[in-house]
């Protein structure tokens, strides 16, 4: 766990108003995230927000999901890309993998960008398997983290609209990576092993 004081989130807009995606140095990943009141859920700069955020993680090739702290706001939100699917199958297929992962593992996952807003982790199995993970901001690192086979979580979504979700397999795995992202924790910090990106296979190149 991290013990740094927290300090006053600002948004990091670049000099353009163009988000960007901030990287392991920054202290705000450190974090403990912030609630959005449900009543500003509808808000234009929480709408402009998550907007930012899908068009960032639609520009990553093997990106996901993205956390509000990762584009520099220290808020509890976090986004799944609707092509997680895609890029989790394209990405096995080109090591001749594809038949590897089954339609089980991958469950769940929405067809469509989905938008968690203050969500809590309100069940989480005890069976752990190691998964490799990658971030969108630690680039260049990769890993290995026991993580839960199952897990749910009750959020809002874009609409403010609540709403639980349980999931296994990848969308399981996808969770508890942004949750820790939320709590200010990096997948580094419980990896059994981290690796530089030479060394990670294709299909291990999923970022969150």
């Amino acid at each position: 766990m991290n013990t740094n004081p927290l300090r006053e989130t600002r948004p990091r807009p670049a000099s353009n108003g163009v988000r960007t995606i901030v990287q392991n140095e920054d202290p705000v990943l450190r974090q403990v995230a912030r609630a959005i009141p449900v009543a500003q859920i509808q808000s234009p700069s929480i709408k402009t927000l998550v907007s930012d955020m899908k068009a960032l993680l639609s520009k990553e090739e093997y990106g996901v999901a993205i956390a509000a702290p990762q584009v520099g706001e220290s808020l509890r939100l976090f986004v799944i890309s609707g092509k997680a699917i895609i890029k989790k199958k394209r990405s096995g297929a080109k090591r001749g993998e594809s038949s590897e992962i089954s339609e089980e593992a991958l469950a769940g996952l929405p067809a469509e960008d989905e938008v968690y807003i203050n969500p809590e982790l309100v069940k989480m199995s005890r069976g752990k398997s190691n998964k490799h993970e990658g971030c969108l901001s630690l680039r260049g690192k990769w890993g290995t983290v026991p993580r839960a086979e199952k897990a749910s979580v009750r959020a809002y979504n874009e609409q403010g609209v609540q709403f639980t979700r349980g999931a296994s397999g990848f969308l399981a795995h996808i969770f508890q990576h942004e949750l820790d992202h939320l709590d200010g924790i990096l997948y580094i910090d419980k990896a059994t092993e981290v690796y530089d990106e030479e060394k990670s296979t294709e299909s291990d190149r999923q970022k969150e």
